[in-house]
């Protein structure tokens, strides 16, 4: 005796396998998403290289960017709520920052970031420093990202940063402790 299968049970298999597929490359996709930061303050380690310090917005990691002297003065202008010209002149232009991303490392004191501009419904990505990137994006209050895999490898909890930890940020040991 052959049977065939039901129509419906065929239909069955058939979602239950693209639910599968669609369900696989939802959370292969998730882990790669970017990481949402805040930041925090400037610190100064040794030799006085300024050091930006994003943390997680939904987590307890933190990221130390280093970043020039200018950079550290206009981020600690912007964190008070100040503007540069720079930020004037692409508003005049009818433009918008729509994110920062930290994306990697050159090397442990030289960290590459992204701006993505936006005027209308074009977005542009620009490949600018670290500390230029997170600048304007503190003026305009747009988000700051940062690669997933780079604050796995770099970022560090509150907890780590206290105790002998904390003595090598004050220029006693190896600045690593921030991921620099």
């Amino acid at each position: 005796m052959t049977t065939e299968p039901r129509p419906a049970f065929v239909v069955l298999v058939l979602a239950a396998c693209a639910a599968g597929a669609i369900w696989n490359l939802a959370s292969s996709a998730g882990g790669d998403l970017p990481v949402e930061m805040r930041a925090e303050e400037i610190v100064r380690v040794s030799g006085g290289q300024p050091i930006l310090v994003l943390a997680e917005k939904n987590g307890g990691r933190l990221l130390g960017v280093p970043v020039s002297r200018a950079e550290a003065a206009s981020i600690e202008a912007a964190l008070r709520g100040s503007h540069g010209p720079w930020m004037e002149a692409i508003e005049s232009l009818g433009g918008r920052i729509v994110r920062a991303s930290i994306d990697g490392a050159r090397s442990r004191h030289d960290f590459r970031g992204h701006l993505s501009l936006g005027s209308g419904a074009r977005e542009v990505l620009i490949e600018a420093s670290a500390g230029e990137a997170l600048s304007l994006a503190l003026q305009a209050g747009a988000p700051i990202v940062a690669d997933p895999g780079l604050l796995e490898e770099a970022g560090v909890t509150a907890g780590e940063l206290r105790g002998a930890s904390a003595s090598k940020l004050h220029g006693e040991g190896d600045p690593a402790v921030l991921g620099i």
